[in-house]
């Protein structure tokens, strides 16, 4: 059954990766959401055969049909990375209640993590539906587990690692973003879950919030500094920074990185791995 549900995982996945990239393009913008695709640059409604999928951009070459211009690669990136994470997730939990929320947690975290790379933003419009359908899921996975105190620590997980975070706001406005702080509430709350659906007590939930924090910070930093590096190297900007002269990165310490990628990757490897570190 976990093989058939892996195999099922993939084509789903790259669907929903698709409606991934379709938030990343449209959310930013305060465009529309609608089910209908479209050309991000002329805006020419697109045909089913247009949105298959990774083999889409293949077979029309990474250019559009309809005005030629090219289509960055970032969108099949992304339908590929959000299948991934639905296979990883469907290989570590298995046809259960409990593989509900990682899938709802890793599509959101991708859509997140690809609009803060670009735009330095952690926009309302999917924090706060994402948290809500996560709750949702939550509750749902705690009582079809038999397990309804989960949904306590996951509520715990949240509001510790939302405070957390908030005094690190707090304490440095420009390090750690308010919008970071929003993030955290719904990475809190399925660390707490990951936490209280298998352990008894309150001590896992903390542990899985500080390994989280840790493991993003070191995340961030690393991550952080290749990236100044490239940019320095290549005299360019390899991902956006708002605060570039003139297109040049600014001194490597001095460059603006945006830290809700690093908070995503770092959640979803303890969530993934919290059995092997509890």
């Amino acid at each position: 059954m976990d093989l058939l549900v892996i195999l099922l995982a993939i084509p789903f996945g790259l669907v929903v990766g698709g409606f991934v990239t379709m938030l990343v393009d449209r959310i930013p913008d305060q465009t529309p959401l609608t089910l209908r695709s479209r050309c991000p640059y002329c805006e020419h409604p697109l045909s089913v055969g247009e949105t298959i999928p990774v083999v889409s951009w293949i077979r029309q070459r990474g250019t559009c049909r309809h005005c030629g211009d090219r289509i960055t690669p970032a969108y099949p990136v992304v339908e590929v990375a959000t299948m991934a994470l639905w296979v990883a997730a469907a290989a570590n939990y298995g046809w259960e209640w409990t593989l509900l929320p990682p899938l709802i947690l890793v599509t959101a975290l991708t859509g997140l993590s690809v609009i803060d790379m670009y735009v330095y933003r952690l926009p309302n419009r999917l924090v706060f539906p994402a948290l809500g359908l996560s709750l949702v899921a939550i509750v749902a996975a705690g009582f079809g587990i038999d397990h309804p105190s989960s949904i306590t620590k996951a509520l715990g997980g949240m509001a510790l690692y939302a405070g957390l975070l908030f005094v690190m706001h707090l304490i440095s406005p420009r390090g750690m973003g308010f919008g970071d702080v929003k993030l955290s509430l719904l990475l809190g709350l399925h660390l707490g879950w990951a936490a209280g659906s298998v352990w008894v007590g309150w001590t896992p939930v903390f542990r899985l919030v500080f390994y989280a924090l840790l493991l993003s910070c070191l995340i961030g930093v690393i991550g952080g500094l290749l990236i100044a590096i490239l940019r320095r190297r290549l005299a360019r900007d390899v991902l956006p920074d708002p605060e570039a002269e003139d297109g040049q990165p600014k001194r490597l310490l001095a460059q603006s990185m945006p830290f809700g990628p690093a908070l995503a990757a770092g959640t979803v490897v303890v969530v993934f791995f919290a059995e092997s570190i509890l």
